[in-house]
């Protein structure tokens, strides 16, 4: 019975040691035209328009979420060490704040120009999915922070 968890793990192990291969050799495939598709009624033609879009601000996009989360990463190393100064912390916090910035920008950007390939009945539907999206995160959030999800409070305080 005990060999059968070994041969599990030596054949997830082996197994995970290819996925880096299969990575490179793979290209990515080309983004989704937009997550709304199907319940906007989006035509051929509006699909390729924010493919091409999400390709063109694919870089920027990709560029700002990494250094957002190189930003993130400092600031929370920082913060862990009782040694740092609160002037370096505040330093690391705002270049934490201004990257998240540039990060909403360039989506921003993606967002406004896929909304001037819709229809003004698209542009209405589209905003009332994205008001129902925003209130569930909302209220995930909000259980989190009451400790009913396992949040941050529970790990941290030992619940």
């Amino acid at each position: 019975m005990k060999t059968l968890p070994l041969l599990s793990t030596l054949a997830l192990t082996l197994g995970l040691g290819f996925l880096p291969a299969l990575a490179q050799a793979t290209p990515a495939p080309p983004p989704p035209a937009h997550r709304m598709g199907p319940r906007l009624q989006l035509t051929e033609a509006q699909k390729a328009g924010i493919r091409d879009l999400r390709l063109k601000h694919r870089e920027r996009i990709a560029a700002a979420q990494k250094t957002a989360q190189e930003a993130r990463k400092a600031f929370a190393e920082a913060a862990r060490k009782p040694e740092t100064a609160k002037a370096d912390l505040q330093v690391l916090h705002r270049a934490l704040a201004d990257q998240a910035f540039e990060l909403r920008m360039a989506q921003r950007a993606l967002r406004l120009e896929i909304r001037a390939l819709l229809t003004p009945e698209q542009r209405e539907q589209a905003a009332r999915m994205e008001g129902r999206m925003e209130a569930r995160m909302h209220g995930r959030m909000q259980e989190q922070r009451m400790g009913r999800r396992g949040g941050w409070m529970d790990d941290n305080l030992g619940h």
